[in-house]
Order: C-alpha cells, then sequence, then structure tokens
C-alpha cells in the first residue's frame, strides 16, 4: 500500500496587506501562491493559497486585508507554526495586530518573525522597525521567536530563513491524533475526468481509498475514490497532512468551505456550543450578553449570539464560560480553539476553545453547568470521559456509547474508564454488557431512594414500603431498571433498606406500629370485605358502615393494602385475599379441565357480576395464570408446566 510518512508540517504566514507574504513564498519556493485570477490582477490575496515547501512540509499563504480575515482564520486555524510577516518600509500595520491576537487566540504556539522588504529601507529604519516588532511580540507566544530580515527580490536574508525554518521544521512534533478521522475543508473544487475533489488538514485519525465517510453538517454519506498528497497518489495518509480528496457521492456545488468530512458516527452537528471566552483587552468596550458576533469554528464562518453563563457583561481583558446559540450548525470538537469578531464592523475581539461541542440550550447562572464546563475545560481525556459518565444519571453507559459522545477511539474509552474504576469514581453494574456508571451518581441516587422512602413513610406510618417501580418512577421517569435493581440490592445488603418478599421496599429502621384503635379499624374493614366475597364494597360504601374517625380509616385501608390483606385487582374493585386466592384456584381447575373459559362462565363459577369477574380475569393475564385469546382465556405461563 502506498502511504505517505508519519509526519507533515502546515506553516502558514501572518501579516498586514501589501508586506510581502506571497512574495515571500514565491521566492522561498519558486511557485506563487495567489492562484485566482483576481488576485494576480489586483496584487492582493484574497483565499487561502497552498504551497509545498518540501515533501512533507506545505505553506498556507493567508490574505492580510482586513476585509479577508475570515479566510485568514480558516488558514490559520490547521498550522503548526507561523511565519509573521512585517514589511520593512511599513513597519507594524493594524492587520499585524489583528493577526497576532488572531494566532493567540487559535493557539498558534510557535514561529518566525520575517522583515520584508530589507532592500528598501536604510538600516536605520530597519532596526527601528524591528525593535518595533520586539515590543508587539512581547509577553506572547513570539516573544523569544527569531526575526529575520530578508529581500523578495534580491534574496538576501532568504538562507538564514531557510536555515531557522529547517530547524523549527525539525523540532515540531506531530499533531495529536485523536484517532477519529476529521478533516475541515478549506477548498472544493472539480478535476477533470474526477469529479467533485476536496482539500484540507487532517486534524485526526486516517483515511484511505474506499473509506466510506460523513459529509458534515449535510450528514451526507460520501465514498473516497482518491487521495492525493503533494500532487501524488497515495492509498492512506492520516493526522497532519495537507491532502486532497476525490469524492463520490456529492457534487462541488453542494460542498461549502467550513463543512467537514468525518469518520461516521461521531461527530454531530450543533447549533448550541459551550466554550471558554476570553475578550481581548484590545476589543475597547464590554461584550453584552446576546451579542451578536462572527464565530470563526475551524474553516467556517458562522453567525450567532453569544450567551454569558455567569454574567451579563465581559470586560476587556476578561475571561468566562459562554454558550453560542448558532444561525447554522457547527462542527467542531473538544478542545477546539475559535475566534469571535463583531458582527458589523468586522474586528476580531475575542476566542477561545470548545468545550462542549453538542451542547443543550441553557440558562445563564447555572452553577452546576458553569462546574461542569470548569472540569471539562481541563481537555484531559480522562476527565472529558468522567464528565460524559457525571451527565448520565438516569443510564449506565457504554464504551461505545461513552466513544460517541466525546468523540474517542472505543480503545482509548475504555483505558480511561478502568483508570476512573480503579481510582473508585466508576462503577461496573454489569460486566457482560458493559454497563458503566459514576460513583458520585450512585451515591445520589441512593439518597434520592432514601428521601423518597423516608417521605412516604411520615406520610403512611403503617405503610409496608414502595415498589421499585414507584420509586423508579418518584425519582426519574428515565431512571434505568437495572440501575436502580442494582441500587436496591446494594442497599439490602448494607442494611440500609429492607425489601419484602412481594418486592415492597422501606428503610432498614422502619417499623410499622398497629396501635389498638388502629387495628380494631382493621379488623372491622376485614370483616366487611370477607362477608361481601366476590361482591365487595367500594371505599364510600365502608365509610358509611363505619364509626372510626376518617383519618383512622384511611390508615388501616392503607395498610390492608400494602400487607396484601386486600388485593386492588384493577378498576377500583378491591377484594380480600383470600377470595383472590380462591378465584385462582378454582379457574385453574376449571382450565385443566375445559382448556378454556369465557367471562359469562367465569361469572357462574363464582356467582359473582361481571362488573368484579372482568377486572379479576385482567389481573389474572397479567400474572401470568391466564392468557386472553379472543373472547376466551387458556392457562398462562405460571401453570402450563405444572
Amino acid at each position: 500500500m502506498n502511504r505517505v510518512g508519519k509526519k507533515h508540517i502546515v506553516i502558514g504566514t501572518a501579516g498586514h496587506i501589501d508586506h510581502g507574504k506571497s512574495a515571500l513564498v514565491k521566492a522561498l519556493t519558486g511557485i506563487d501562491p495567489d492562484r485566482l485570477k483576481e488576485e494576480k490582477e489586483r496584487g492582493m490575496t484574497t483565499d487561502l493559497g497552498f504551497v509545498f515547501y518540501s515533501e512533507d512540509v506545505t505553506i498556507i499563504d493567508v490574505p492580510g486585508h482586513e476585509k479577508f480575515v475570515r479566510h485568514m482564520v480558516a488558514g490559520a486555524s490547521t498550522i503548526d507554526f507561523v511565519m509573521f510577516v512585517v514589511a520593512a518600509d511599513d513597519g507594524v500595520m493594524p492587520q499585524t495586530n489583528e493577526h497576532l491576537e488572531i494566532l493567540k487566540l487559535l493557539g498558534i504556539k510557535r514561529g518566525i518573525v520575517v522583515i520584508t522588504k530589507k532592500d528598501l529601507v536604510e538600516k536605520d529604519m530597519l532596526d527601528i522597525v524591528t525593535e518595533d516588532v520586539r515590543n508587539l511580540m512581547r509577553d506572547s507566544f513570539m516573544e523569544n521567536a527569531p526575526i529575520i530580515a530578508v529581500s523578495n527580490t534580491t534574496m538576501e536574508g532568504m538562507e538564514d530563513l531557510r536555515r531557522n525554518l529547517d530547524g523549527m521544521i525539525a523540532q515540531t512534533e506531530p499533531k495529536t491524533d485523536r484517532g477519529i478521522f476529521r478533516m475541515p475543508i478549506d477548498r472544493r473544487f472539480i478535476m477533470k475526468g474526477f469529479g467533485t475533489v476536496v482539500a484540507g488538514t487532517v486534524l485526526s485519525g486516517r483515511v484511505k481509498v474506499g473509506d466510506t465517510l460523513e459529509l458534515l453538517p449535510e450528514k451526507k454519506n460520501v465514498k473516497v475514490r482518491g487521495i492525493e498528497v503533494h500532487n501524488k497518489k497515495v492509498d492512506e495518509v492520516g493526522t497532519g497532512f495537507r491532502v486532497a480528496i476525490n469524492l463520490v457521492g456529492t457534487e462541488k456545488d453542494e460542498i461549502d468551505r467550513g463543512d467537514v468530512l468525518a469518520q461516521t458516527g461521531f461527530f454531530e452537528p450543533s447549533e448550541y456550543v459551550n466554550a471558554s471566552l476570553y475578550l481581548l483587552k484590545s476589543a475597547g468596550k464590554p461584550l453584552k450578553n446576546f451579542t451578536r458576533l462572527r464565530i470563526h469554528i475551524g474553516t467556517k464562518e458562522i453567525f450567532g449570539r453569544g450567551v454569558l453563563l455567569d454574567r451579563k457583561t465581559l470586560a476587556p481583558g476578561e475571561k468566562t464560560m459562554v454558550q453560542f446559540r448558532l444561525e447554522s450548525p457547527a462542527v467542531s470538537d473538544i478542545n477546539d480553539s475559535y475566534v469571535i469578531r463583531t458582527y458589523s464592523p468586522q474586528v476580531t475581539i475575542g476566542g477561545g476553545t470548545i468545550i462542549e461541542p453538542r451542547a443543550i440550550r441553557a440558562k445563564g447562572f447555572d452553577e452546576d453547568l458553569i462546574s461542569h464546563l470548569q472540569r471539562m475545560e481541563v481537555g484531559e481525556p480522562v476527565a472529558v470521559v468522567e464528565e460524559d459518565l457525571l451527565l448520565s444519571f438516569d443510564l449506565p453507559r457504554k464504551f461505545e456509547e461513552i466513544s460517541h459522545d466525546v468523540n474517542m477511539p472505543v480503545e482509548e474509552v475504555k483505558r480511561q474508564v478502568e483508570a476512573l474504576k480503579q481510582a473508585g469514581r466508576v462503577i461496573c453494574l454489569d460486566e457482560k454488557r458493559g454497563l458503566y456508571y459514576h460513583l458520585t451518581n450512585y451515591d445520589k441516587l441512593r439518597n434520592r431512594v432514601l428521601e423518597k422512602l423516608n417521605t412516604y413513610h411520615k406520610v403512611n406510618p403503617t405503610g409496608i414500603g414502595l415498589t421499585p417501580l414507584e420509586l423508579l418512577k418518584s425519582i426519574s421517569r428515565g431512571l434505568d431498571k437495572i440501575l436502580m435493581d442494582h441500587s436496591l440490592t446494594s442497599m439490602e445488603q448494607d442494611r440500609t433498606v429492607r425489601i419484602t418478599p412481594d418486592g415492597r421496599v422501606s428503610l432498614f429502621a422502619h417499623e410499622v406500629v398497629v396501635d389498638a384503635e388502629l387495628e380494631t379499624t382493621i379488623k372491622k374493614i376485614e370483616q366487611l370485605f370477607i362477608d361481601s366475597a366476590y361482591k365487595p364494597p367500594d371505599y364510600g360504601a365502608i365509610s358509611a358502615q363505619m364509626t372510626a374517625p376518617e383519618s383512622a380509616m384511611k390508615k388501616a385501608y392503607r395498610y390492608m393494602l400494602d400487607t396484601g390483606v386486600l388485593v386492588n385487582v384493577g378498576e377500583g374493585v378491591v377484594l380480600h385475599e383470600r377470595f383472590v386466592k380462591e378465584a385462582e384456584r378454582k379457574l385453574v381447575d376449571y382450565l385443566k379441565k375445559n382448556q378454556e373459559i369465557r367471562v359469562s362462565e367465569f361469572r357462574d363459577l363464582l356467582d359473582a357480576s361481571r362488573k368484579f369477574v372482568l377486572p379479576l380475569l385482567i389481573y389474572f393475564d397479567t400474572r401470568g395464570v391466564t392468557i386472553k385469546r379472543g373472547d376466551v382465556r387458556v392457562l398462562g405461563q405460571k401453570y402450563r408446566n405444572n
């Protein structure tokens, strides 16, 4: 298989318009990066230019004019280091400052300062510009960067620049590979005889000919027909490389700059993105909540509003957490850098790091959300995986589910979950199914169970307890049954709760106390039900025949239902347990002899009204005593093998 090397470096240019960035690239490579007709005519770069410095090094030439800063951001978002260009005859200019701020916000860490047009100025002027540049770079990532003066026409200083570039290239570490393919698209075009081609820098993972990828945000599947790196066809390419990919399944006009090619099943477009935000000191004025902005993520510019999560305004030089509510969906990943510019006039005012690429609509001043984002901001894989588990209170998680949530390979998720398990922060609920749950949530769930039971016992002092289903619904209707059962079993083992043979749950320390008055009421009610047999009274009829206070009546009636003395069979019909058992015995005996029974036959068998018999039959259906088939019942699973 024809593969490319292990490392590919992308160098970006930056600097004010007409400071000689494109001429510098041509002087270094012999190739003019200005590829558009209008660029040739105007002598001004309006879009990104791509030139190979060597076999494994690409230079992205970005436009300097303030009208094309969005293209500059698109190009700078994927570079390894920068050639920062300042013209000797102009010195530091507005876009010089803005480009430096953008590079800081995008997290660029290294670079070389190139002072061009050396041949056009005297040494004194060159010294002044050099000193101005040093002052500009102070307290930035470029503070200790080499400053090299060159002439793009006489080629003076070019060899010195090459030596510095080659040294920096050698020291550049490969981009971190997160293991899942993703490539923001910065160019798309038609190649005669091949069709649609897209180009970009691979930010993560690998891609090979024949792969099916997802075109986002359209969520359209496309197939890789061919791959080129440095004008050479290859079968496979990985993280860090500039690459052109020939696609099958889409047309050029269906693709926009800023779209993303990605491995299927991981990245999800979202109109809500949570992030950290730093407002530049140069922003001049505070950023108000809900301001409409231009948000540059990867190679895309998106309009949206910034919702400040812990304040109403953000002062220049301050940092906060923000939710961007976007006017069109973005595709991004955890730790991606971004830049914001004002809507009009277009000025770079800040940026930061994406923390949650897929968020839900947030409210301001949500302390839990802010704490969650602060923990996520670290960006370490173990922290990201742990936060995903913490967010899942209702459901235990599988490796594959976590992998999809955080855009991380399953094997890496397994390693991080195992580390959390060893640290005593995560438990495995089911080894066979691979279900994991965070201990913080587990403790929270146990505490909620105790709270619900405590409330129940206060309101129902004679109550035996709640069923697991009643508990589950009172805590969260989305709560997983496996999770609830595991929690209750654990709590029973450590003698926190007590579970009766019929499954009712109570606090372990709770004791039902039946005083003399209550016991008398219970016996009277029970006798009424025994005397009524299959024609039981409703609650109103019982109340009319009793002299006990209403409160005692309710307690007694509830106690009898909880202990199973009375059985609610449905439709408001309550029978004494003696007659439910007797009816079941008669029904089973009949079916063993006759195979099937109708409602009318069961009514005659019990000498009862259809009003009471039908709910009783349905009750037996739900417990496996019978099975309804058309108009008849047959013996259910409970007795099939007896």
